[in-house]
Formats: structure tokens, C-alpha cells, sequence
């Protein structure tokens, strides 16, 4: 399946440095990327101009990225929708994907990751539907990763305490570990 083109985008984070940060890195590489620090202003933009892809942060004042996530897809149907979190777990991936995300990805965002995963997203036809969540296919086992990763980076490496933040037993965790690779 050939590689989607992601050409313009739309970063909704109400964290300026973030946001600017990454319009930047996605300029730099050829991206035409529109910014907002709010939900309500990421749906004017894209009222006004379609975007191949959609960034939105998960918590933010007012209206929280879960919910604009469903605006969002009705809106641009033909979009990748991305939620970014710095807290990222397994029930708020679930969540995410049955509002219409495509993927979740924590934070701190690697752009070259964020285009990589967002073209490997399956376009569909503009006029046609998207396929119901319950027909897509979720990479679980990459979200847990991401999750025990991003616990293990906060713990300082410390097993223990990394098991703790993920409210799983040690010896779980170290299973875990393994099983992942």
C-alpha cells in the first residue's frame, strides 16, 4: 500500500513554545503547517482550509482534545487525526480511537515518527465512509510499549518505580519487558 502525502497540517496544543516547536520541524521538511492554542480555533482553521493531517493535544483549558477529536473527523473525514499526550495509556488510546483517531502518539513528538505514522494511515475516498471503529485495526501492543517506555524514561530506568506509576506489579512489568524485547 503506497505511503499517504502529508502536505499541510493543523497542530492544536495550547502550549506555544510545543506548537511552534513543531510547526518549525514540520516546515522544515515541507510541510505546510497552520497552528491553534485552542479547539475552538483548530475547527475555524479547518472550516476555512482542509489539512492532510490534525495534531491535538489531549488536555487543554476548555474543551479537552478527546472531545474535539469527533468534531474534528466530521468535519475533515479525510484527515489523519493524531491525539498527542504526555499521558498516554492504554484506556485513553481506546477512547481516542473510538472518538476517530487515527493513532496516539506521547509526548515529547518526534516529527519524523509523527509523519512516518501518519502516512502510514490507509486513505479513503473523500465521499466515501470510513470504516466503523470496531472494523479498524488498533496496535495495542505498540501503545503498550509507548506507555511502559514513556513510565521507564520518567522513573529514571528504575523498574520498580516504573511499575508503580503504571499501577502494575514489578514482577508484571519485568514480563512485560521481556515479552516486548
Amino acid at each position: 500500500m503506497p505511503l499517504r502525502k502529508i502536505a499541510s497540517a493543523l497542530l492544536v496544543d495550547d502550549d506555544t513554545a510545543f506548537r511552534c516547536a513543531l510547526q518549525g520541524a514540520l516546515r522544515r521538511r515541507g510541510v505546510r503547517a497552520l497552528t491553534a492554542a485552542s479547539v475552538e480555533e483548530g475547527y475555524h482553521l479547518l472550516e476555512d482550509d482542509p489539512v492532510d493531517l490534525v495534531a491535538v493535544d489531549y488536555r487543554m483549558p476548555g474543551s479537552d482534545g478527546l472531545s474535539a477529536i469527533t468534531r474534528y473527523r466530521r468535519l475533515r473525514p479525510d484527515a489523519v487525526i493524531v491525539m498527542l499526550t504526555g499521558f498516554g495509556d492504554i484506556p485513553l488510546t481506546v477512547a481516542a480511537m473510538r472518538e476517530g483517531a487515527d493513532t496516539l502518539i506521547t509526548k515529547p513528538v518526534d516529527v519524523d515518527r509523527l509523519l512516518r505514522e501518519a502516512a502510514s494511515i490507509p486513505a479513503f475516498e473523500k465521499d466515501a465512509p470510513r470504516p466503523p471503529p470496531s472494523t479498524r485495526t488498533y496496535k495495542l501492543e505498540q501503545v503498550e510499549r509507548e506507555t511502559i517506555e514513556a513510565a521507564l524514561n520518567d522513573a529514571g530506568g528504575v523498574v520498580a518505580t516504573a511499575a508503580k506509576m503504571l499501577g502494575i506489579d514489578r514482577r508484571t512489568l519485568q514480563r512485560k519487558l521481556k515479552r516486548l524485547g
